[in-house]
């Protein structure tokens, strides 16, 4: 938080535009039982949480697709036919905006 509220004082409030360009998390598929479901929440909260605190401060946010559905990717969006692939991060992205 106190670096978005430094960006915003230093640059946004004196009328430079801030873009958090490529950010993201991956998603790690390796993992099983309880520790896939504590890694996934973990990132839509970490997406949310990142989302909030750039449109709190007047940074516009740009997650980081690479395209990579599979272990340690980035993919949000199934290039292929063009449908969503990670509703959860998907929706984490958009509840931060919210």
């Amino acid at each position: 938080e106190s670096y978005f509220k430094s960006m915003k004082s230093k640059f946004v409030d004196q009328g430079i535009p801030v873009l958090l360009g490529e950010f993201g998390a991956i998603r790690r598929t390796t993992l099983t039982g309880g520790a896939i479901q504590l890694h996934l929440d973990s990132r839509a909260y970490y997406l949310k949480s990142v989302v909030q605190q750039a449109k709190a401060n007047g940074l516009l946010p740009f997650y980081w697709d690479e395209g990579n559905l599979g272990n340690n990717g980035f993919g949000i969006m199934n290039r292929t036919d063009n449908t969503v692939f990670d509703t959860q991060a998907l929706t984490a992205l958009q509840e931060g905006f919210n």
